[in-house]
């Protein structure tokens, strides 16, 4: 037993424990957005032990999801399958949390439908043309994501994550890389928080004030011109003013620019490349100090995540740090059991991840999410 073991309690929710399954893109969904045998399966598996699940990003518009089969939460019709994700989920004694995310100009490409939705015209894929969005267009974005959270609510998650990091369109606003806007959604970090905040105020109107909000935000991003940890913080204080319980804190750990052939090969396209990974050279634990200043400077619980699987680094994160939660995500595809061998203190039979990236590469090509190691997936 460690401090792993501890439970916590953030407004209603009692949570058994400091393990969190991060949000996941898996690509096991249906092209229409539904849950399938196979999410089933994949959270069933890791719900066990964590004491949160973070499904993975789920698109609050068609024209927004990550990977082709990613989850959705636009219509109605989504609503069935969500619930019966809930109750599996919680049936393992893990509290069910759900992100939902908008990709921006890094969705999969559509010949039938309006995309690539932008704050400034930055590409992120050769074969995706970002488009600039338009006051209505942010008007209706908002409308979106506070009627996918009323959606989530309706099935039963104990609360929702909002995804603002990995350069995904909430990102673009808040990142003065890809946001250059001269409206009100662009200028200094205040100003480019403007959407994020108007979000969580819209999702916090509609689910009232006890539900629970999660945010998960870039605490820098390690590209020239990117986000600061200091802009970060700005933000981070404005959205627990306006209602988030829980920062999630993450980051672009490395990226560049790119020049590309564009669709017709006829002229090269310059694309911004961005990665989440940490280098396989980082030691376990490399965010936590990004991690404590938000705890130090805001005063909100917290998530930290970044290599987490092994060795003592998430028992030191919580007792010497005070970390309130820490997420174990690439280790808990190649193994299911890590949480619970993390808990028991039996670190030595975990089955290890070697930092292949197979898990990026596959859903990367559109792909169900496979695994060098779990040869076994979605369990």
């Amino acid at each position: 037993m460690t401090i792993l073991n501890t439970k916590l309690t953030i407004k209603q929710l009692s949570i058994r424990n400091r393990l969190v399954l991060p949000p996941i893109t898996t690509n096991y969904g249906s092209s229409e957005g539904l849950v399938t045998q196979d999410i089933l399966h994949f959270y069933e598996t890791r719900s066990k032990d964590v004491g949160i699940t973070i499904v993975e990003a789920t698109s609050v518009q068609e024209s927004g999801r990550i990977v082709p089969c990613s989850l959705g939460l636009w219509n109605d019709s989504q609503i069935p399958g969500m619930t019966k994700l809930v109750e599996t989920i919680q049936q393992q004694g893990a509290l069910a949390v759900i992100q939902l995310n908008h990709a921006g100009p890094r969705c999969p490409p559509s010949k039938d439908k309006k995309q690539g939705f932008s704050p400034s015209g930055v590409a992120f894929r050769p074969d995706v043309s970002p488009v600039i969005m338009t006051t209505k267009d942010i008007e209706q974005l908002i409308n979106d994501f506070s009627k996918a959270a009323i959606r989530a609510s309706k099935a039963g998650f104990d609360g929702v994550e909002i995804h603002g990091a990995h350069l995904y369109l909430l990102s673009q606003f808040l990142s003065p890389l890809t946001n250059k806007r001269e409206d009100r959604y662009g200028g200094d970090a205040e100003g480019r928080a403007t959407l994020a905040l108007e979000i969580v105020k819209s999702v916090r109107k509609n689910l009232g004030p006890a539900y629970p909000i999660f945010f998960r935000i870039n605490a820098e991003e390690r590209i020239k011109g990117g986000q600061t940890l200091e802009d970060a913080l700005i933000i981070g204080r404005l959205l627990a003013d306006e209602g988030v319980d829980v920062l999630d804190i993450t980051l672009i750990a490395h990226g560049s620019w790119k020049e590309v052939d564009n669709n017709l090969k006829v002229t090269r396209k310059k694309i911004l490349m961005g990665s989440s990974a940490l280098p396989k050279d980082h030691p376990s634990g490399s965010n936590v100090a990004l991690t404590a200043a938000f705890k130090e400077k805001i005063g909100l619980p917290v998530i930290a995540v970044g290599k987490f699987g092994i060795g003592r680094a998430a028992v030191n994160a919580v007792e010497n740090e005070k970390i309130d939660l820490v997420a174990v995500g690439r280790q808990m595809i190649c193994d299911p059991l890590s949480a619970q061998k993390m808990l028991d203190g039996n670190d030595d039979d975990i089955i290890a991840c070697d930092e292949c990236l197979k898990c990026f590469a596959s859903i990367g090509k559109g792909a169900p999410m496979a695994c060098k190691i779990n040869k076994d997936l979605p369990f």
